[in-house]
């Protein structure tokens, strides 16, 4: 998947961020950088998702894109706009809030005209009409929100920041709030209606499942940097660098001390042997590299004379869809975790070899943490 996928809507543009800088400081106190320099093109009705753990600088660029932080420098264009210094009153974007911000003593329908009748626009009553009968939201009408479900607080948060027909959505963890089998429904109702709808749209979330089930393109964040843009496939399977690489994924990468031979063509790993990579850059003779290994890249087989690295299984878990075997390496510290198929069994103490295609053996540097390719 590398183009977005969704036809955009009549009002949907193009959101650009150029060389994108949010500084704080306040006397007395050192200077703090929360976002340093971002550049991000999003395609008109694409959906990006900005991912990160908490302080990486997601919400206040969404903040800053919105007009409620002020930005220190760089540059926001919706469309052909420079909307950087435009009040946000003015930018016209749609906004749901991770807290839902709905005002409890209206009902919902109230709620969804607030806004509207305070800005004066005219047909207020036709747009929220026209927007919960496409949300199938009607029997909600005459609700509070004190009797809403959090799935259903959700969907009129939505439907608020929808009826204004805006030229951009900003999504602010928008299934924070839900238990899991209502964050599965509603991200399933929500990446339906971007598609009916088209609107550019940004999420933010700090949930790697909720990233890649909803984006065209995700954007990977960590301390105030995007560390690599690309579709879902693109930063699972081809990560820029071990904080990628550490950060996408379930069950969590292996990460291990290795040795690079051969020039970077195979790794050893501790005592227990080698893998072949398909690193074409050329590495010194035993040179120190952090070794990346997806447990559902690696395969495990009786230590009966193959390639690849012997292990002894320390603890296995059947889960009936899959297996999860971690393993000792000799010489290695820290346990390896394998995906195995249903219908192979492993006990603690077996003898074993992990093997893994020579493409999915990620290398990096052991000092940066950038991949070695």
């Amino acid at each position: 998947m590398t183009e977005a996928t969704t036809a955009p809507s009549r009002g949907a543009r193009g959101l650009t961020l150029t060389d994108l800088v949010k500084t704080y400081s306040a006397r007395g106190r050192e200077e703090f950088q929360a976002v340093k320099g971002i550049d991000l093109d999003v395609r008109p009705g694409e959906l990006v998702a900005l991912l990160g753990p908490s302080g990486c600088g997601k919400t206040t660029t969404l903040r800053m894109i919105a007009g409620l932080e002020t930005v220190t420098s760089g540059s926001i264009r919706i469309g052909d706009t420079e909307v950087s210094q435009m009040p946000a009153a003015k930018r016209g974007i749609g906004v749901g809030f991770e807290s839902y911000a709905l005002y409890p003593p209206l009902d919902v329908r109230e709620n969804l005209l607030y806004g509207l009748k305070a800005r004066k626009v005219s047909g207020a009553e036709q747009m929220v009409d026209s927007i919960t009968a496409r949300l199938e939201m009607e029997d909600l009408l005459p609700l509070r929100p004190a009797g809403l479900s959090s799935g259903q607080k959700q969907r009129v948060a939505l439907a608020r920041a929808l009826v204004r027909n805006p030229p951009v959505l900003l999504l602010d963890e928008p299934l924070s709030h839900l238990d899991a089998s209502a964050r599965n429904r509603v991200r399933r109702e929500l990446k339906a209606l971007q598609r009916e709808f088209g609107y550019t749209t940004i999420v933010v979330t700090h949930d790697q499942v909720e990233a890649l089930s909803l984006a065209d393109r995700l954007a990977v964040m960590n301390q105030g940097v995007v560390q690599q843009f690309g579709t879902p496939d693109e930063v699972f399977d081809d990560p820029e660098n071990l904080f990628v690489a550490e950060f996408v994924g379930e069950p969590k990468i292996n990460v291990i001390a290795g040795a690079a031979g051969d020039g970077g063509a195979a790794v050893r790993i501790g005592d227990g042997g080698s893998f072949a990579t398909s690193v074409r850059g050329s590495l010194g003779a035993e040179a120190t590299v952090t070794v990346g290994l997806r447990p559902q890249d690696c395969a495990l087989v009786a230590d009966d004379g193959a390639d690849g690295v012997r292990c002894r299984v320390t603890y296995f878990e059947h889960l009936l869809e899959y297996g999860l075997a971690t393993v000792a390496v000799p010489g290695v510290a820290d346990p390896v975790v394998v995906v195995t198929p249903a219908q192979d069994r492993f006990e603690p103490g077996d003898d074993a070899v992990v093997t893994a295609p020579p493409e999915r053996v990620y290398l990096f540097d052991a000092e940066t943490g950038g991949r070695l390719r």
